[in-house]
């Protein structure tokens, strides 16, 4: 019976000890696995959006540093360009300053008073270099003199024109140098006391040159009697003032004069032009600075 108990006691042992192992490895198991899970993805979630806002704000930030730059760039660009082309920064070539002092040291005799801008692009040539230049090269060139009163209303209104443009520079010959007729480069012809007109200074070989080049352009030289008669040379000739657009050789765009209503007064004197005479002779000079630039964009393939 001793021995009967003691196997009693071993077998009620046995399941009482599988019992408690079992509850213990199930609760383990259970809340780490939870823990762990809930512990991973949280914090990750939160890493990724803070990331993503800095990005974002940094990403503004520099968006708005460069569009500031742009902005004060465009702004310092203007300036300076401003700030080139005044006339009081803006350091004038030989030819510049002395077209400028050719024509505004007439102001007080001549009638129309003048101001030349200093950036003018005036480039001086001679009839010979204007004459290779309408023969096989390009420009546009103003033929004329200071002391011209019509030539005095219309350079303003040039150089204007040639300011609005991509023109980079204007040929000028001076047709009568320090307005001395006796200097003039053209033929003169006079009447004689039956009227006949005469020669009285032949052309050179370079203003021949010119003139036939523009023969198709030029009026014919006339004179007048006393009593307003035309008498006709025979010749063409090249007034002050005159433009003239070249490309290659290739005259394309011509303009002689002022406009059509700038006409002499009662006193014989040339007024000075109005607001809409001045508005339409700009639109012919541009007219002809066009056709030049256009021309050369035409040969160049792609301006």
């Amino acid at each position: 019976m001793a021995t009967e108990a003691k196997t009693k006691k071993t077998a009620a042992k046995k399941p009482a000890a599988k019992k408690k192992t079992t509850k213990k490895a199930t609760s383990a198991a259970k809340p780490v696995a939870k823990k762990t899970t809930t512990k991973k993805v949280t914090p990750v979630k939160k890493e990724t959006k803070v990331v993503q806002e800095e990005n974002n704000y940094k990403n503004t930030v520099i968006a708005a540093v460069i569009i500031a730059l742009i902005f004060l760039g465009g702004i310092f660009a203007i300036k300076f360009l401003s700030d080139k082309n005044s006339d009081a920064n803006y350091q004038q070539t030989a030819d510049e300053a002395a077209f400028q002092k050719a024509y505004e040291s007439l102001n007080g005799t001549a009638t129309t008073k003048v101001e030349i801008i200093k950036n003018n692009n005036i480039v001086y040539i001679d009839m010979k270099e204007a004459a290779t230049i309408l023969d096989s090269e390009s420009g546009v060139i103003y033929f004329g003199y200071s002391a011209d009163e019509f030539a005095r209303n219309a350079v303003p209104v040039l150089l204007d024109a040639m300011s609005a443009s991509e023109l980079e520079k204007i040929y000028y010959v001076d047709l009568r140098p320090e307005n001395n007729e006796d200097n003039d480069v053209r033929d003169l012809y006079t009447l004689n006391k039956k009227n006949k007109a005469t020669i009285a200074r032949e052309a050179t070989t370079d203003y021949e040159s010119v003139r036939t080049a523009l023969a198709n352009y030029l009026d014919d030289y006339v004179l007048y009697t006393s009593k307003n008669k035309k008498v006709n040379t025979g010749k063409k000739r090249l007034e002050s003032p005159t433009v003239v657009s070249v490309v290659e050789g290739q005259i394309l765009g011509y303009h002689e004069g002022t406009v059509a209503s700038h006409k002499l007064d009662k006193e014989n004197k040339v007024p000075s032009l109005t607001k809409e005479q001045e508005k339409e002779l700009k639109t012919a000079y541009t007219k002809v600075i066009s056709s030049q630039l256009n021309k050369k964009c035409e040969i160049a393939e792609g301006c």
